[in-house]
C-alpha cells in the first residue's frame, strides 16, 4: 500500500509545528510528512523539520487570508510532492491541527474508501450553509486592495463606528460596486460585479468547501491539469474574495470521474455560526473530542492549552512533550 503524505501548512508557532511532525512520524512512520512555512511572520529551523522526520518544502509562498496567494500555496506543495514523492492519499494539516485518533485507523479507513476526496463540499448558493447573498459577495466580483488609512487610529470613535453601517448601506444600494471588509485588521476591498464567470446556468456549479482536506492522487493530478489548461479559470479565481474556499472544491465537484464524500473527517471548534475561522480549544472541549469520530481535530495552541495536547498524547500512547519545541 502506497502511503500518505501530510501536508503540514503554517505560519505561526514553529514549536508546535515540529511538534506535529514528531507526533505524526511516531504515530505512521511510512508516511511522507512536508511542512510548508510561511515565513513572513515567522521563521522555522529548517534542522529542527527534518530531525522530527519531515521534509520543509522549498521556496514557499507567502500569503494573506483570503487572497489568492493561499490557492498558490496549495497549489506548489502539490506540484512539489506529486514531482518529488510517491503517495496514495494527500491529507491537508494546519500547523493548529492535531491527531486525536490513532493513525493508522485513518489510513487503513482511507485504504478501504470507495471515495476519491473527503472534503466539507456543498452548493456555495444554498443559505442553510452561507448565509444568503454570501457566495455572490464573494465570486460574482472581482477585487482590489483599498490603501489603507495611516491615520485611521486619529479619527474621532464616533465617525469610526459608523464606518460598517454606512458600508452596508453603500453595498445594499447598489450591486455594481461591493466593499469587502476584512477581519484580522486586513485591508478592505473594492470589487466590481463580474459579467462572464466561469460557473453559472453554462458552466459549472459553484461549490463551496474549507481547506481541511484529503485528496487521493488522481484527484490531485486532476487538479494540477485542469489549472494547466484553463488559464482563464484561474485569472478569474485570482481576483475573488476567498477563492480557496471554492476553487479547489469546483474544480473536483464538476468532474464526474470522482466521487466526493461531504466530510472533512475534522473535529474543527467554531466559536460561532460564520466565525472567519475555528477558535482554539481548552480542556472545556475534552469531551467532546473525546466523543467525536473525527480522526483529526483543530485548533490547539500549546502556549495556550498545553494539557490538552498532552492529555491527547497519552491517549495515543506517546509520552507528553509538555510546552518544549
Amino acid at each position: 500500500m502506497k502511503p500518505c503524505v501530510y501536508a503540514i501548512y503554517s505560519h505561526i508557532n514553529p514549536a508546535q509545528v515540529v511538534r506535529l511532525v514528531t507526533t505524526l512520524r511516531a504515530l505512521s512512520p511510512q508516511a511522507h510528512i512536508v511542512v510548508h512555512h510561511d515565513p513572513t511572520n515567522t521563521s522555522i529551523s529548517p534542522e529542527s523539520i527534518i530531525g522530527a522526520g519531515a521534509v520543509l518544502i522549498p521556496d514557499p509562498v507567502r500569503a494573506e487570508w483570503g487572497d489568492y496567494s493561499q490557492v498558490q500555496q496549495h497549489l506548489h506543495v502539490m506540484r512539489w510532492c506529486v514531482e518529488n514523492i510517491d503517495f496514495k492519499w494527500f491529507i491537508t494539516l494546519t500547523g493548529q491541527t492535531y491527531p486525536v485518533k490513532f493513525i493508522s485507523e485513518f489510513e487503513a479507513f482511507l485504504a478501504a474508501s470507495r471515495y476519491d476526496a473527503y472534503l466539507i463540499n456543498f452548493d456555495a448558493y444554498d443559505p442553510r450553509v452561507w448565509p444568503k447573498g454570501e457566495a455572490e459577495r464573494r465570486y460574482h466580483y472581482h477585487y482590489v486592495k483599498l490603501p489603507r488609512f495611516r491615520y485611521w487610529h486619529r479619527v474621532p470613535s464616533a465617525i469610526r463606528n459608523r464606518v460598517p453601517r454606512a458600508i452596508q448601506l453603500f453595498n445594499k444600494s447598489q450591486s455594481l460596486l461591493k466593499l469587502f471588509t476584512y477581519p484580522k485588521s486586513l485591508p478592505t476591498r473594492l470589487g466590481y460585479r463580474t459579467v462572464k464567470r466561469p460557473f453559472g446556468p453554462n458552466g459549472m456549479q459553484l461549490t463551496g468547501a474549507n481547506q481541511n482536506t484529503n485528496f487521493n492522487r488522481e484527484t490531485i493530478l486532476a487538479i494540477l491539469e485542469y489549472v494547466d489548461d484553463h488559464p482563464e479559470y484561474v485569472k478569474y479565481f485570482s481576483r475573488t474574495a476567498l477563492p480557496d474556499e471554492a476553487f479547489f472544491a469546483t474544480i473536483l465537484h464538476n468532474n464526474p470521474k470522482f466521487r466526493l464524500a461531504n466530510d472533512c473527517l475534522r473535529h474543527i471548534y467554531w466559536p460561532g455560526g460564520h466565525s472567519a475561522s475555528g477558535g482554539v480549544m481548552d480542556l472545556q472541549h475534552l469531551p467532546a473530542l473525546e466523543a467525536s469520530s473525527a480522526y483529526f481535530a483543530l485548533k490547539f495552541d500549546q502556549d495556550v492549552c498545553p494539557e490538552l495536547l498532552d492529555h491527547i498524547d497519552t491517549r495515543l500512547g506517546l509520552r507528553p512533550k509538555g510546552n518544549a519545541p
